[in-house]
């Protein structure tokens, strides 16, 4: 399932930014895309009233159903190819709308995976999971960014937008297979059940956690494809760097995995949010010369993706540890709500920034006021390494130094 969804949002939702681009969007269209990635987790407020009565995974099977129609607009809007405000706008809130009834599925996704791991062998089964779904984020995109080419028209997004339809039938039919354990009965509404799990310690900082790294985030990752086509990088390019992310994933998913599980998420947390808040400052130099721009976008996105891959799992360990099977659907979606409420804030906020410096004149000391915000913003991710040292069995864990010591990662 967790393949089906990579293969799918590569067809679809890796290449919006793209399509909005070929419409004719500025930076602050890009900045609302990310928005209503946040937005549309309300959603999940459907699927908790919804749960009871379908069960997991028919919950999950619906919503995958349902947001084919979405993308059957986005069809329409690609072959038709109208360019302009209207387009964009109407793009926009297909977008929004199929990721608004994938959301209400994904309310139990968390909790499934719950009930389909072995505790003491998370990470180990995680990593296998995300290798699985790294490995199709890894060659799907460059057939992608091969047929769309440097810079596409609209009318070429329509057959990758067909062969998300056609991967959001398959997955319909593979959520009924997924196991799924018993649901806990609840006297609460799913207001209720969202309040009494957001005031347990554990699940109210790592809420906190998630609020704040999602708000830096959404103001700066959403702005890379706008700072690297602004610089000359093409849309078959920008498309094939998400495969070179996926592979610094690959090829370190094994290794966080084993970290987690020998020391906690501690030393995990602690070194990926660290190296990404360093990561930022290299936008400062970022290169104009068309070899070695491309060099570079490389290695941010390979260094990205190692380092992305260890947050999430580290991440991931986290809530699981902060979650207790007596109100798991809730719990897990008050984390992704305070996600959401961050990024709703960077993804507005962000974009309206970046598009006024990108229209600037002004520069800090030789750099670019664009290249200043995304480096400033991305350095801020610093903030959230302070916050992660409140998540719950933090003292308890292994510190970063003390894993050194020990071997990073533990023998298997």
């Amino acid at each position: 399932m967790a393949v089906m969804g990579s293969v799918g949002d590569t067809f679809i939702a890796s290449v919006a930014p793209l399509f909005m681009l070929s419409l004719g969007s500025t930076p602050f269209y890009i900045g609302l895309l990310t928005t209503t990635e946040h937005v549309q987790k309300i959603a999940r407020i459907i699927g908790i009233h919804l749960v009871v009565h379908t069960g997991k995974a028919r919950l999950m099977a619906g919503s995958r159903a349902l947001a084919i129609l979405p993308v059957l607009g986005l069809c329409h809007l690609a072959w038709q190819g109208t360019i302009g405000t209207t387009p964009v706008v109407v793009s926009l809130l297909l977008f929004a709308g199929r990721e608004f009834i994938r959301q209400a599925g994904n309310t139990v996704w968390w909790a499934m995976i719950q009930d389909n791991t072995a505790g003491d062998a998370f990470g180990a089964f995680m990593a296998r999971l995300r290798i699985r779904q790294r490995a199709a984020s890894l060659v799907v995109p460059l057939i992608v960014g091969w047929y769309l080419g440097t810079s596409p028209s609209p009318g070429r997004f329509g057959w990758p937008f067909a062969a998300g339809i056609l991967v959001s039938l398959l997955s319909v039919w593979w959520a009924l297979g997924i196991r799924e354990g018993p649901l806990a009965e609840q006297e609460e509404g799913a207001f209720g059940q969202l309040r009494s799990a957001i005031r347990t310690p554990a699940v109210a900082w790592l809420s906190i956690f998630m609020a704040t790294y999602q708000l830096i985030y959404s103001a700066t990752g959403s702005m890379w494809v706008v700072a690297l086509r602004n610089q000359g990088v093409g849309a078959m390019a920008f498309v094939w760097m998400g495969s070179i992310a996926a592979l610094g994933q690959m090829i370190s998913l094994t290794w966080w995995g084993r970290l987690v599980d020998g020391y906690g998420p501690r030393s995990t947390l602690s070194t990926t949010l660290l190296l990404k808040a360093w990561l930022g400052l290299t936008w400062l130099f970022l290169p104009t010369e068309f070899t070695i721009l491309h060099v570079w976008s490389a290695l941010f996105y390979l260094a990205w993706g190692i380092l992305d891959s260890g947050q999430n799992m580290g991440r991931t360990q986290a809530m699981m540890d902060a979650v207790t099977e007596e109100n798991q659907v809730a719990g897990f979606n008050a984390i992704m709500y305070a996600g959401s409420l961050g990024g709703i804030v960077g993804g507005v906020g962000g974009g309206w920034v970046f598009g006024l410096a990108s229209e600037s004149t002004i520069t800090w000391s030789g750099y670019p006021i664009s290249l200043v915000y995304l480096a400033g913003s991305q350095a801020a991710t610093f903030v959230v390494y302070l916050l992660s040292r409140k998540l719950a069995g933090y003292t308890d864990q292994t510190s970063t130094r003390d894993a050194v010591r020990s071997g990073m990662p533990p023998k298997a």
